[in-house]
């Protein structure tokens, strides 16, 4: 991964993030979801639509696979 240099493009996507995940977690709080149990399940379905021996290296849609 590479290091970002420009440290004012990097504090501009810093405060991009904490928007996004200030908005999450308002959103999440607002309408009850627990975003732990929400992405395991996320997680599980995935790796359900996406089995790596299938799609490891691929970028193919899960109905290609």
């Amino acid at each position: 991964m590479a290091l970002l240099e420009n440290q004012q493009v990097k504090g501009d996507i810093e405060d991009e993030l904490a928007d996004v995940l200030f908005f999450l977690l308002r959103f999440s709080q607002r309408f009850e979801v627990d975003l732990t149990k929400a992405l395991l399940r996320k997680i599980e379905k995935s790796e359900k639509k996406y089995p790596v021996e299938k799609a490891k290296g691929k970028n193919t849609k899960y109905t290609k696979l």
